[in-house]
């Protein structure tokens, strides 16, 4: 069952609510995501208190325990001792963080990663005590335990980074920029582990020496690229505490390794002055990050101020302008129904029954009162009475110029027609002028013979009634050769069997015409010197006469196109005129139900079918022999005229061929 439409007036008021409804929508939106907010940024501090900070410290601990393995492992009585109470340092910076980590109450999808991550750390907490069982009896090389406990370190990293995320632009990247920092601190703690080892064993082990390179180059490039997005004023004194002298020392002894000896090599320093030199500059970066999770709270606390300061002055003016829509909605929505109802019940009746009537009467010729035919319309002072008033102006415009249109299309065809009989009056008797001198005037006669039927375009194209140059019905095979002797090139058309047929008086002048056009159209897009065939053949619903050139072909999507021309005249364009001869085929062949259509050669040609209905192509009583298929055609002959004027220039390029 068909919905009936809704009423100009429903639409009015619908239009004026849409907006109220979408209004009161986004100060809810709006509130939910002032307090949505509000909760993440409260969720700042238990994520920094159950999560952010004994992360740090179990990180800590960790690093702490990796140096004091490695130089377990370097020294042959190394201290036990010291590294048991390491690990107990190490056990209980884990459970802390195991117990903390279990009263996070974050929310949201950053929440849910967190939690992933923190059972991902748990995971890899467990192979912590097959390290240690490995370093006890000392069944490890150095690397292969910087190694265990680095990848223990790089899933805390993870818990902390997915910890970071914050609602606030800024307080993330304060987060997110001390993660980064102290990862890249880590690299410190790696360096110093390394070299703890190395330089307690005295020498670099295997593949000892390209690790620490491979460290020392990473610690370079991240530590002052972490601190890059720091705030200014903490930035300034980051780039100050680099330029120290306790980082100019670290660099110097880097060097100094690094510098001393090949791979398995002597380390180059004592344990002693790397302590001495490392200490310093790892103390001062951590200190400059220990107070870094506080000023990401602090930037917190000042974003949930905004957000409830923002919250309040939102709430309460979007609230107002609420109730300040409503009533404008109601005041305005019956002044401007009235009006609208007016407006569109004229504009129906001019679209549906004045203006097609108008311009009925116009095209059959009818006089009609223009002024009074006015649409008038009393809607008062505002915009839609000047829509009213345009109106008005629309539907006088529309019947003066169609008026106007009828009048030139009139005249114009008028005078193309004129213009034609003319020149085909001019162009018969040049013909006949020109019939009796034979063979040495033979490429006048013949361009004579196109520009007539070029002028008879204009004809056709206005729809007058054709001359007929009194052409009575004639056989197939002489209207082709006739049409073939008149082609400017006509020694170059190779005539192939022509199927015996007559056709029909009013037939015979448009098919002349029709394969004329296809036929000078192969010539001139045909490669100097090639043959253009020629053939007619009967079918079981009547003769298919085929014309084949040896050009350089179309695309198959040109031919596509000028085929659905072909079957599809329409109207002509005058913006497509360079394609006349295009429309004049596709006209004449509509008019006469005759089938034209394009197509490739195997030899990359082009070849058109021209498809003759059996009432086109009437059998005679007595077939004449059909003619041999391959020599050329000597039908200019049968006018007198092919001669040596007819050959086609040698430096005349191919083009793209296309029915013009």
């Amino acid at each position: 069952m068909r919905r009936k439409p809704r009423s100009i007036r429903s639409k009015i008021v619908l239009a004026l609510l849409v907006p109220v409804l979408a209004l009161t929508g986004l100060w809810v939106i709006d509130v939910k995501a002032s307090f949505a907010d509000a909760t993440a940024l409260r969720d700042t501090y238990n994520t920094r208190d159950n999560v952010t900070l004994p992360c740090d410290r179990m990180v800590a601990a960790l690093q702490g325990e990796r140096t004091r393995s490695a130089e377990f492992l370097a020294t042959a009585g190394g201290d036990a001792g010291a590294l048991r109470a390491r690990r107990a340092e190490t056990d209980a910076a884990i459970a802390q963080f195991r117990e903390l980590s279990r009263r996070y109450r974050g929310s949201g999808v950053s929440a849910d990663i967190t939690r992933a991550r923190i059972a991902d750390m748990a995971t890899s907490l467990d192979s912590l005590t097959l390290i240690r069982t490995r370093i006890d009896a000392r069944d490890a090389t150095l690397t292969s335990v910087l190694s265990g406990y680095t990848g223990i370190i790089r899933t805390a990293f993870s818990v902390s980074n997915a910890a970071a995320a914050s609602s606030d632009p800024l307080v993330e990247r304060v987060m997110r920029t001390m993660v980064a920092m102290r990862r890249a601190g880590e690299l410190l703690y790696q360096e110093d582990a390394m070299l703890t080892g190395v330089t307690a064993a005295g020498r670099f082990g295997n593949g000892e020496y390209l690790q620490l390179v491979q460290i020392v180059g990473a610690l370079r490039f991240q530590i002052p690229t972490a601190g890059s997005t720091l705030p200014a004023p903490d930035q300034a004194l980051f780039k100050s505490m680099l330029s120290g002298p306790a980082f100019a020392a670290l660099r110097t002894a880097e060097d100094q390794v690094i510098g001393s000896g090949p791979s398995d090599g002597p380390v180059g320093i004592s344990r002693e002055v790397w302590k001495a030199t490392s200490n310093p500059a790892v103390s001062q970066f951590f200190a400059f990050l220990a107070d870094g999770y506080d000023h990401a709270v602090t930037f917190a606390r000042q974003a949930r101020d905004r957000i409830l300061t923002r919250f309040g002055v939102s709430g309460l003016l979007g609230l107002l302008a609420i109730v300040v829509s409503l009533l404008f909605a109601v005041r305005i929505g019956g002044s401007v129904v009235r009006r609208l109802s007016l407006l569109r019940t004229a504009a129906t009746e001019l679209a549906r029954r004045r203006l097609p009537e108008l311009v009925r009467r116009l095209r059959a010729g009818e006089r009609i009162d223009v002024d009074g035919e006015a649409l008038r319309l009393r809607l008062g002072g505002d915009e839609i009475a000047e829509v009213g008033a345009a109106l008005s102006d629309v539907h006088l415009s529309a019947v003066e110029s169609a008026a106007a249109e009828a009048a030139m299309r009139y005249d114009m065809n008028k005078a193309l027609v004129n213009i034609a009989r003319r020149n085909q009056a001019l162009l018969d008797r040049q013909i006949e002028a020109l019939r009796p001198l034979g063979g040495a005037d033979a490429r006048a006669y013949q361009l004579a013979v196109r520009m007539r039927r070029h002028a008879e375009h204009l004809v056709i194209l206005t729809g007058s009634a054709r001359s007929r140059r009194g052409l009575g019905a004639g056989a197939l095979g002489e209207i082709l050769a006739r049409v073939a002797g008149e082609m400017e090139h006509a020694d170059r058309i190779a005539m192939g069997p022509i199927a015996d047929a007559e056709v029909p008086e009013h037939a015979a002048g448009d098919l002349g015409h029709l394969i004329g056009e296809l036929l000078e159209n192969a010539i001139t897009f045909a490669a100097p010197e090639t043959p253009v065939g020629l053939s007619a053949r009967r079918v079981p619903d009547g003769i298919v006469v085929e014309i084949e050139d040896h050009g350089i072909g179309m695309s198959p999507a040109a031919i596509e196109e000028t085929n659905r021309r072909l079957a599809q005249p329409g109207e002509f364009d005058p913006a497509d005129s360079a394609r006349l001869g295009l429309f004049v085929v596709a006209t004449l062949a509509a008019q006469h139900g005759i089938g034209v259509r394009l197509g490739p050669t195997g030899a990359g040609g082009i070849r058109a079918v021209v498809s003759l209905p059996a009432a086109l192509a009437v059998p005679t009583e007595k077939a004449a022999p059909e003619v041999a298929s391959t020599r050329r055609s000597d039908a200019s002959r049968l006018v007198g005229m092919a001669g040596r004027a007819g050959r086609r220039p040698r430096h005349a390029a191919p083009q793209t061929e296309s029915v013009q």
